[in-house]
């Protein structure tokens, strides 16, 4: 939300700028030019920032995933082997 409040005034600012500009006669052909990488580089650095902290948002998603499910995988394979090795496996019908 903060990203778009910066923009809006960012913008607003620079529209009010320039109308002030055209009002008083004077040049705003280099306020454009000042003006036009500031907003550039607002809107840029704000959408930057969104895609970042949706890639963040799925790294995270994976990341959970993959290292619960894997450990759990681990522990119970693990598990099955020593209850096998020790004949304590819940298939082992003690057939020995």
């Amino acid at each position: 939300m903060t990203n778009k409040l910066t923009q809006l005034g960012v913008f607003v600012a620079c529209v009010v700028a320039f109308v002030v500009l055209s009002v008083r006669g004077e040049d705003t052909g280099s306020f454009v030019t000042f003006v036009a990488p500031v907003l550039a580089g607002v809107f840029v650095t704000s959408r930057l920032n969104e895609r970042s902290d949706a890639q963040d948002a799925v790294l995270a998603k994976i990341s959970e995933q993959t290292n619960g499910v894997l450990t759990k995988r681990i522990q119970t394979a693990v598990a099955a082997a020593l209850d096998e090795r020790d004949g304590t496996a819940p298939y082992d019908k003690g057939t020995d």
